[in-house]
Order: C-alpha cells, then structure tokens, then sequence
C-alpha cells in the first residue's frame, strides 16, 4: 500500500513545488512557442525573439531581433532585409518597440542608445507587423487598424 503524504509533510511540500515549477515552465514554454504576426504598440520584441506570419503557411514572413544587435526580415527561409549596428556589440539586451506615435524603434537596451527607426512617426497607436502574401512579398510595416503602412518589403 502507497503511502500518501500529509500536507504538513516535507515530501508533499517538496512535490507540490515541482508541480508549480513544471506548470510555470509549460505556461512559458506555451506563450514563447504561441507565435504572433506582431507587436503592440509600447510593448517590446526582444533579442533572440521573431513574430511570425502564421496565415501564410507554406512561405511564412519573419521578422527577428537577433544577439547581435541585429533586425533581420526573412521571406522564404532567407533573409531578405536586415540590419546591423557598427561595431562589437553582442548580448541579449538590444529590443525592437513601437513608440506612441508608430515609430519602430531598435534600442541597444532600456534607455540606452537608439540605433535603428522606421521614421514611420504618423500612425499613433500603431502596432508592427509582419506579413506576405500572394503577390509574393513579405511586408513589415504599422498597423493602427485604421491606417496602414509598409516600411520594408522584400521578395
């Protein structure tokens, strides 16, 4: 016959943390694997981090931070946009956000120094996002839900 522990018990205590520990990772795991077509505005999209165009299935556009201070667009399974900052910098800090009022904007880390944007300063509240489509293009522009605007486009 098992023995099942009590509450108050150190191996029930000891179980009941792995059990948090593992829900924790699969949660995590779940929303990282969960890709998304784009970015809200003010949130950010960090090194080693994509959004994916998942409507296009067979020729999905990409958009990634890279670790080496790099944005890089892929279409096809190759990049066909890309962007790097001069320079040794390498780490995990670098992030891509949209500003208030629709400027993409690539930082070296939270308040430091700007390296890319999309100058894309019209479309208050937009969002980023990634996509292709039939014309054979990938696109990666702002999206209010209103207005619209393409800043990269590759085929």
């Amino acid at each position: 016959m098992a023995r099942i522990p009590g509450i108050g018990s150190q191996a029930a205590r000891i179980t009941a943390i792995c059990t948090i520990a593992g829900a924790v990772t699969l949660i995590g795991a779940g929303s990282a694997s969960a890709a998304s077509n784009r970015v809200p505005n003010g949130k950010k999209l960090t090194a080693g981090h994509c959004i994916v165009d998942a409507a296009s299935t067979s020729r999905p556009a990409k958009f990634c931070v890279g670790t080496h201070y790099d944005i890089n667009l892929y279409y096809k399974k190759k990049i066909c946009w890309s962007w790097q900052a001069k320079g040794h910098l390498t780490g995990r800090s670098a992030f891509v956000r949209v500003a208030k009022n629709g400027d993409v904007q690539f930082y070296q880390y939270s308040g430091g120094r700007l390296l890319w944007h999309s100058k894309t300063t019209k479309y208050r509240g937009a969002a980023l996002v990634v996509g292709s489509h039939f014309y054979g293009q990938a696109i990666l522009a702002v999206d209010t839900g209103h207005a619209f605007f393409t800043f990269k486009s590759c085929h």
